[in-house]
């Protein structure tokens, strides 16, 4: 079996998606879709959702031992790995080390309601076994836009399931969604959004644009007239007022989408300034 046919045996889609800090990670795949999947703005979970057999875990993971035999790190695949029992987890986490020997730290994508079904005790076991870090699309720290959305979470969910990540010791990487209220939410989404995630101690803070996906109830709604999107230099407005607004400390901040053709990204709080400047000066 060639090096390509070996890939392609282990991965359902020739496009394999993950976050970019977890660029140099061994890619795992453990599930399909996501298990909620009725988010309104979301194009991402178009497959069905489903776990793998436990024997098509392993066989990914025997493939990938011998594709990435020197992997420090892995990323499971699936819109929300951490939705998997504790039980599934220590026996997909027994299998990675198992066929790789020399991995260290496992990371995955999560929802707050997967985190907040799993106990401390269940958490920290498995810390144990190389759990490091989750990925988790926090979207806004509005209510009333998180209800219009259908996120199924509310922001103090959020608070409480990452606030137990911060006492567990486990890391956590969010995203936030820039333009998810429309002009109608514009300063509630930004204010409330920085007050939520002051509460909070995330590696990293990845801003994103609204896109309206054809087919999504929100491209929708927005078709009716229902929902009526900020443009870039709304979402701009926005960011700043974010960013105003936001004191969080040793946190990578990212814009990769909301600036148009630009890239900003820093730390903050050390970088704050100069991100705003970038901002401001796109703003004229």
């Amino acid at each position: 079996m060639t090096r390509e046919e070996m890939y392609a045996s282990i991965y359902s889609h020739d496009t394999v998606y993950r976050p970019p800090q977890e660029e140099g990670s061994a890619m795992l795949e453990v599930a399909l879709g996501c298990s909620w999947g009725k988010c309104t703005f979301c194009d991402f979970a178009k497959d069905a959702f489903s776990i793998h057999p436990m024997d098509k875990i392993e066989f990914n993971a025997r493939m990938l031992g011998l594709l990435d035999r020197d992997a420090k790190r892995v990323f499971l695949l699936g819109e929300n790995a951490f939705v998997l029992s504790t039980d599934q987890l220590v026996e997909v986490f027994d299998l990675i080390h198992a066929h790789m020997p020399n991995v260290e730290e496992i990371a995955m994508y999560a929802r707050i309601d997967d985190v907040l079904r799993k106990s401390d005790e269940d958490i920290l076991l498995l810390k144990s076994m190389g759990l490091c870090d989750l990925h988790i699309g926090v979207e806004s720290g509005s209510d009333s836009i998180l209800e219009m959305v259908n996120k199924g979470i509310t922001s103090f969910d959020t608070l409480t399931a990452l606030q137990r990540l911060d006492k567990l010791g486990v890391g956590y990487y969010l995203t936030i969604i820039l333009g998810l209220g429309g002009k109608t939410f514009r300063n509630l989404h930004a204010i409330e959004t920085a007050r939520m995630l002051n509460k909070t101690h995330p590696k990293c803070i990845w801003a994103l644009a609204l896109k309206l996906w054809p087919g999504t109830p929100l491209y929708k709604a927005e078709k009716r007239g229902e929902f009526d999107a900020l443009d870039y230099r709304g979402m701009l407005l926005e960011e700043r007022l974010l960013l105003e607004n936001l004191t969080v400390k040793d946190c990578f901040y990212m814009d990769t989408t909301v600036l148009g053709k630009y890239t900003i990204q820093g730390q903050l709080p050390e970088g704050k300034e100069a991100i705003l400047g970038a901002v401001n000066q796109l703003l004229g």
